[in-house]
């Protein structure tokens, strides 16, 4: 291993830590991942074992070790990660991860009282695009949906898709409706815009259910349901809009 074409500094430091522990317990270290960043910016991925050197009297006199290159095997695990938990059309994260950061919100605003907001949104007249233009066309459009979305919100707040053109939005630690409305009036506003496809100015809109933490339901299943009754809700009011789940609220009709 050349060590004159890598830069990462911390993880030399833990080879020396690693090579340091063989030397002081004396047991060797079968298979330990190391990753490397490269001067050019690359990583890199080595399985590093390591033994100790001892002459007749049991001396220690220096250390054997192998470096095998895994970078390819590592790079395919990631990558299977990656899928796991991200859609792969928009990189957005998936129905999985997004549930999973979901439970975590739950657990730090019980934890701090605070409130969260979950958006259901769902594009409309995307099934006229989509069957006239072709899943191609559709598929770009959700590609850049997904785009305005994520540049409309707070780097704290998440953005999901679940599906076809169903998309979540979580909006961490909120005061009100008040502030919730005013990001579900600007996520309408960049939904409606105009997209460009295959040089015809396609346009849709969105109807986006909203159910807040803990008022709406203490745990994933109860917020997801609830914002998914008020998404139906705007639906039926007439689409391009947000409607706030209530008690009240017994949409009649399916999307």
């Amino acid at each position: 291993m050349d060590r004159n074409q890598y830069t990462d500094e911390k993880n030399a430091q833990s080879l020396h830590s690693l090579f340091n522990k063989v030397y002081k317990t004396g047991k060797p270290v079968k298979s330990y991942d190391l990753e490397l960043i490269k001067k050019n910016g690359t990583r890199a991925y080595n399985a590093i074992s390591a033994t100790l050197i001892k002459n007749r009297r049991g001396e220690t006199t220096g250390f054997r070790g192998i470096a095998r290159d895994i970078t390819e095997r590592k790079l395919q695990e990631d990558k299977i990660q990656y899928l796991a938990t991200h859609d792969g059309l928009t990189g957005l994260p998936n129905r999985l991860m997004f549930y999973q950061m979901m439970a975590h919100a739950i657990q730090g605003a019980k934890r701090y009282r605070k409130q969260f907001s979950l958006f259901f949104i769902d594009l409309d007249r995307f099934k006229i695009i989509n069957d006239t233009l072709g899943h191609g066309a559709g598929d770009q459009l959700l590609k850049e949906i997904a785009i305005r979305f994520k540049q409309t919100l707070r780097a704290v707040d998440v953005v999901a898709r679940l599906g076809g053109d169903e998309f979540v939005v979580m909006i961490d630690d909120i005061s009100d409706q008040e502030q919730a409305a005013t990001v579900a009036q600007k996520i309408l506003d960049v939904a409606m815009k105009p997209v460009l496809i295959m040089s015809e100015e396609c346009r849709v809109t969105a109807s986006i259910g909203i159910s807040i933490y803990p008022k709406d339901g203490d745990d994933e299943q109860m917020l997801m349901k609830n914002a998914d009754v008020a998404m139906y809700f705007a639906k039926e009011e007439g689409k391009n809009n947000f409607q706030f789940f209530s008690t009240d609220v017994k949409p009649l009709s399916n999307k």
